[in-house]
């Protein structure tokens, strides 16, 4: 019996210490049932095709979690975003319809030895993508590529809650920064959808021991903020903006504004 009753003041005591969230930094026990969900999350996506990747399911990720495990992780992707400094605006949660697969991209130059991955964009805007591409090599000789196109709520709530942990030590507010909640991404949007380009050399702004002054310098960069909207793209999140998302002059989204 005794047992019992310290069973049930340990949850008692587990639950409420997980009734709310620091935007500074997770309590060491979210902390610990964030990274055991992460752990579950990277085993079942490794045996996955890399063409699901950006289609993660966000109702099959949550469901293999613990009652603990989900409770944190639902706690902290139904933040308000704006708690935590993003003030753009809902897009959807709901599935793309016509999605793009788009085969994987192996660089070469200073990317050497990355690659795109299979990545997705809905029909309408690889369509004037392909044709600002194209553009693009005619008229500065240059290449760009899909470096992250449409992802799935599952996949947005992989990312954020990966970054979470990997990146920002715990910090919601400095995490909101660099990556959407689901639901709240272009990238999430079945209409005006964002795409991350990347050169043909690996540069986009963000990979490994890049800053986004790298693609700010680049041609393609000098090109798009020229011409991108002939094509019905546009820069998301120029610098100084008032979203509360860091400058990336690599994301681009898609919107007919006619």
């Amino acid at each position: 019996m005794n047992y019992l009753i310290y069973a049930i003041i340990g949850f008692i005591i587990i639950y409420f210490s997980m009734t709310q969230v620091s935007f500074t930094r997770l309590n060491i026990l979210q902390r610990f049932f964030v990274n055991s969900a992460l752990k579950k999350w990277e085993t079942y996506i490794s045996k996955l095709p890399k063409i699901e990747y950006a289609i993660l399911d966000y109702d099959i990720l949550l469901n293999m979690l613990s009652f603990f495990e989900k409770h944190v992780i639902k706690l902290i992707l139904q933040i308000h975003p704006k708690a935590i400094g993003f003030n753009g605006p809902f897009y959807s949660l709901e599935k793309a319809n016509n999605l793009v697969k788009i085969d994987s991209f192996q660089f070469i130059g200073k990317g050497t030895g990355r690659e795109t991955g299979v990545q997705y964009c809905p029909e309408h805007s690889y369509k004037d993508f392909c044709a600002m591409a194209k553009a693009i090599k005619t008229e500065i000789g240059k290449n760009i590529y899909v470096d992250s196109g449409y992802r799935s709520s599952g996949r947005q709530a992989y990312l954020f809650i990966y970054y979470l942990v990997k990146d920002v030590n715990y910090c919601l507010t400095e995490n909101a920064k660099w990556i959407a909640l689901p639901g709240y991404s272009e990238h999430g949007s079945p209409v005006n959808n964002a795409i991350d380009i990347v050169t043909e050399d690996g540069i986009n702004g963000f990979s490994e021991n890049q800053k986004g002054e790298d693609f700010e310098v680049t041609e393609v960069y000098k090109w798009l903020t020229q011409n991108a909207g002939k094509f019905n793209f546009y820069l998301s999140y120029p610098k100084d903006n008032n979203l509360g998302v860091a400058y990336e002059p690599w994301h681009w989204h898609w919107e007919n504004k006619l």
